[in-house]
């Protein structure tokens, strides 16, 4: 089975107390508000291709990223991939943010603002259930676009 390694981190400004949004540019199933993140490269630590991702498309220095949970997909047409979104926090970081980017632009906002937006990419309010220490896993199931089912682990 082919397994997609995808991350990304929700950064909290404590001092602002704002995170870091993203607005993502048209990509199937991920355009609209979400956090920075991306792919796991080949010989990769999941922790090290969050830092490396964060930096790419924000230009922020990441650290002491805390892991919150896994969120999976599966598609029944295709039995032999998954898709895995390792999510990670943080309220550390340095550096100048670069507010534009090839993904999207890159804003901050308040969490319970953020939380209550309906332009949120497909997936992000599960996402939040684990941000939110409300599960630790959360599985779903899909056949062509279609949720046919979703499971969630504390």
């Amino acid at each position: 089975m082919k397994t997609i390694l995808m991350n990304m981190v929700m950064i909290y400004d404590r001092y602002n107390k704002k995170v870091l949004v993203l607005d993502k540019k048209k990509k199937h199933g991920w355009e609209g508000l979400t956090f920075p993140g991306g792919h796991v490269e080949k010989i990769e630590s999941f922790n090290d291709s969050a830092i490396r991702e964060i930096k790419e498309e924000t230009n922020l220095n990441v650290f002491n990223l805390k892991l919150k949970g896994f969120i999976q997909w599966y598609v029944k047409d295709n039995v032999d991939e998954r898709h895995v979104g390792i999510l990670y926090y943080t309220e550390d970081f340095t550096g100048n943010l670069i507010e534009d980017n090839i993904e999207g632009k890159l804003f901050w906002m308040d969490l319970d603002e953020f939380i209550n937006m309906p332009n949120k990419s497909d997936s992000m309010d599960d996402c939040m259930k684990i941000y939110l220490d409300e599960f630790t896993e959360i599985v779903n199931y899909f056949e062509k676009d279609k949720k046919l089912d979703i499971k969630y682990f504390e």
